[in-house]
């Protein structure tokens, strides 16, 4: 080998060696000043596998780990799921799962887990459950704000031998008193799309948002004759919300280029979702009570800042903020998977759902009348129709 290209080579070899100190350098600088997330949570994990002379459940350690680290970041609606609860999770979506049917946030203010809504027809709802009880208790155990993923779990029946077959007794605080319910474990499913005529009006009752039942909403508007119906009544009292993008798309049912609402992720950046179709004209109105949150309230915003549908009812309850499930290992769910806050929901003037949306015309109705002709709010929704 000639003495240039030894030369050369050692030119290289120097140069790619330097390169690799300086970027090792640079790396202990940034890592002194950032230290890497949960760096001390590593350590005593790596001290207590290789010192520890004790037995202890590393799986059970890890989920506490998880949920001591989901209780302190003040978000309400985040829930670690193991691998059985996460599969239900998902099936939730589609449309049914195992469990009472409740939608529940932690409440922080006073440290309980908090109904935001009893899924009507559900065992919490033939039990007796209602919108702002607060969970004191599940089968004698308590459980507080921190807990609520312990409680989820339990509640669907983890660890209980034929769940289906053993009610579950849950103790709630209601303004001062505490009740005792007694409450089936079923398999649930809460997404229902009823309907009827009354004096051509067509009524819509819609318990939640999954791909199915916007589908059933959608054929039922599609059938409808312009001509002889006067008016629909779309009714999304205790309406807990669902999936996001069936909101979405149940809107674009009835709006034609405009804004149907937008999110904002933690970097500040927003996303505008526009509608596009807009094929049905036939006058609105969309019937709304404290129980409405969340795609309910997406879907009512979006009616009332367009201006294509008159409200009525009263204050929504002010789920302005999505959720995403995510297995921490989409190659291995046995990992189990997560639910996290990643975005804020805007209706189109701006307004934070988070604040609640307030109807046009407040009615206020302690219960839905099983007879929707004598039903307070439909009575009020089909005057205000009428009106045109």
């Amino acid at each position: 080998m000639q003495k240039s290209t030894k030369k050369t080579l050692l030119t290289i070899i120097i140069t790619f060696v330097s390169t690799l100190l300086l970027v090792a350098v640079a790396l202990c600088i940034l890592f002194s000043k950032h230290k890497m997330p949960l760096s001390k949570l590593h350590k005593v994990i790596s001290i207590i596998e290789s010192s520890y002379v004790g037995e202890y459940n590393k799986q059970e350690c890890e989920e506490n780990a998880i949920n001591a680290v989901l209780n302190t970041i003040g978000d309400d609606y985040a829930v670690y799921y193991n691998e059985e609860n996460a599969k239900e999770t998902m099936q939730m979506i589609e449309g049914y799962y195992i469990g009472i049917g409740v939608e529940i946030r932690a409440n922080s203010e006073n440290n309980r887990i908090e109904i935001i809504s009893a899924f009507e027809d559900s065992p919490a709802d033939k039990a007796g459950m209602k919108r702002g009880d607060l969970i004191l208790s599940i089968d004698g155990k308590t459980y507080n704000a921190k807990e609520m993923s312990d409680a989820v779990l339990y509640i669907k029946g983890s660890g209980v031998e034929n769940p289906l077959e053993k009610p579950v007794k849950i103790v709630v605080k209601r303004g001062e008193d505490e009740i005792e319910l007694t409450v089936k474990r079923e398999k649930i499913d809460v997404y229902k799309v009823t309907t009827e005529t009354v004096d051509d009006i067509c009524y819509i009752r819609y318990t939640g948002f999954t791909k199915k039942s916007k589908e059933e909403v959608k054929k039922i508007i599609e059938s409808l004759d312009e001509k002889t119906t006067k008016g629909i009544v779309i009714d999304i009292r205790n309406n807990p919300g669902g999936e996001f993008n069936s909101a979405i798309e149940l809107c674009d049912l009835f709006l034609e280029d405009v804004t149907i609402m937008y999110t904002e992720n933690k970097a500040g950046d927003r996303k505008y979702y526009k509608a596009k179709k807009g094929s049905c004209k036939i006058p609105m109105a969309v019937l709304v009570n404290g129980s409405s949150a969340s795609a309910s309230e997406i879907f009512a915003g979006a009616m009332k800042d367009n201006k294509r549908a008159v409200l009525v009812g009263e204050k929504t309850y002010g789920k302005g903020v999505s959720q995403v499930v995510r297995y921490l290992n989409p190659l291995d769910k046995s990992e189990g998977a997560l639910k996290l806050t990643v975005l804020k929901n805007y209706s189109p003037s701006g307004r934070w759902i988070n604040e609640s949306i307030t109807p046009d015309v407040e009615i206020k109705t302690e219960e839905i009348a099983e007879n929707i002709k004598e039903d307070a709010a439909f009575i009020a929704a089909i005057k205000e129709l009428k009106k045109d």
